[in-house]
């Protein structure tokens, strides 16, 4: 997870970097797509990782996001960037929707697992 967070960081401040010099980087959208998704796929493993067993729904929820963004990682290299593009923001956004209920779910003790929902909330605000 550190290295996740850090990869997460870095990327985000050579981004303010870029804004502040008015000089946006010359990459891909494939290329920010494959990062974005890579992001969100490590985040619904991380999800389901800390999940306790027996929340057998979430646990299936967060492993088939994880899935859906490997698949989009792939797809991204073979399919049109605007369709990845879509199908990647469609992802997100049913993924934030989850991790919104997940963090709700945690301040309501309706989630048997230790998750602290600062950690939560950084999930669902990442995507």
């Amino acid at each position: 997870m550190v290295e996740h967070e850090t990869r997460e960081a870095i990327y985000y401040q050579s981004l303010l970097q870029c804004l502040l010099k008015e000089d946006l980087p010359m990459s891909s959208l494939c290329d920010e797509l494959d990062f974005w998704n890579n992001i969100m796929f490590e985040h619904a493993q991380f999800i389901d990782g800390m999940l306790d067993p027996t929340e057998e729904s979430l646990k299936n929820t967060a492993c088939k996001t994880a899935e859906k963004f490997a698949c989009l990682v792939e797809e991204c290299i073979d399919a049109g960037e605007k369709q990845i593009l879509q199908r990647s923001c469609d992802a997100t956004n049913n993924f934030n929707d989850f991790k919104e209920s997940a963090a709700e779910g945690l301040l309501e003790c309706d989630i048997k697992s230790i998750i602290p929902p600062l950690l939560a909330d950084h999930e669902a605000g990442a995507s």
